[in-house]
């Protein structure tokens, strides 16, 4: 189990709403939720900054899938590392989907905290996709999208 359990989670909740989305054709959007609680080695930050750590991430989301096959999806989630030399990450956003695979996400899908709580860096605003998933617009600061800082910069505890 890694970080990318988000995408997993997500990409979970898709194969269940095509599979009832033909279904709902004459009814609202069909919506998925979820929360859970996981304690995993945290294999991000061992390939990133070479430390051994485990992170318990605690996520809730909620998928809605719309007849004409757009989604909108929104994600809370808390990842927070044992080593506390290792900034807690958070974020809450919300993704809108559009039926030819453009999207829109808004909110603050990344937040780092200082192990003694100050926010080292916060991505927020807007960030526009293409329907093959290139930026095309982006509105108010994204260290990480416009990759104006490293993520062992972020990440990694200085030495």
């Amino acid at each position: 189990m890694n970080r990318r359990i988000v995408g997993l989670s997500f990409a979970s909740a898709l194969v269940l709403a095509v599979g009832v989305g033909t279904a709902a054709q004459a009814a609202g959007p069909v919506r998925i939720s979820d929360a859970y609680t996981d304690t995993f080695f945290d294999d991000f930050i061992f390939d990133l900054c070479g430390i051994e750590t485990y992170t318990t991430v605690t996520e809730r989301w909620t998928l809605k899938v719309y007849p004409d096959g757009s989604e909108v999806f929104h994600n809370v989630r808390t990842f927070v590392p044992d080593d506390p030399r290792i900034p807690i990450e958070k974020g809450a956003a919300t993704s809108f989907n559009a039926p030819d695979g453009s999207r829109r996400v808004v909110g603050k899908p990344i937040q780092l905290f200082y192990p003694d709580g100050g926010v080292k860096t916060l991505d927020a605003g807007q960030a526009i996709f293409d329907e093959h998933g290139d930026l095309v617009d982006v509105r108010g600061r994204h260290d990480f999208i416009v990759g104006s800082t490293s993520e062992a910069d972020l990440y990694c505890p200085e030495v």
